[in-house]
């Protein structure tokens, strides 16, 4: 398998494992983050800009499962990019739509994955872009 198509799929679970917010699961959505992860997060309704490192962005999704569990929403990721960085690193870019009842949120996510010591591709930077 190709790098890009190993990537794209860990992308692709991703989505998945939002969507499975509503069953109040997290822990395996946290397994996909580096120890080495370092993140942002730009927020137009409030003009801010979150950083998060490994453990922050972890007990955020643990708090996004509670959050979440029991409603109904979808998170669609769509134009998956993989761009080969070295090897073992590669860049990515998709789209991100949440819909949850009326509410629609779009956002641009970047991230940088690197395939890890133990073979499994890790998210080791993002930058998230959401819209109003």
């Amino acid at each position: 398998m190709s790098m890009e198509s190993e990537v794209a799929a860990q992308i692709y679970r991703l989505q998945e494992l939002h969507n499975r917010f509503a069953a109040g699961e997290y822990e395996e959505m946290n397994a996909l983050y580096s120890e080495d992860f370092q993140g942002t997060l730009y927020m137009p309704s409030s003009g801010t800009i979150e950083t998060y490192n490994a453990g922050q962005i972890r007990e955020g999704n643990k708090e996004a499962a509670a959050y979440y569990k029991g409603q109904r929403f979808r998170f669609m990721f769509s134009g998956v990019t993989v761009i080969p960085q070295s090897e073992n690193q590669a860049a990515v870019s998709y789209g991100i739509t949440y819909i949850n009842g009326a509410k629609v949120v779009r956002a641009l996510s970047l991230e940088t994955w690197r395939k890890e010591a133990d073979g499994v591709w890790r998210m080791i930077r993002w930058h998230e872009e959401k819209g109003l």
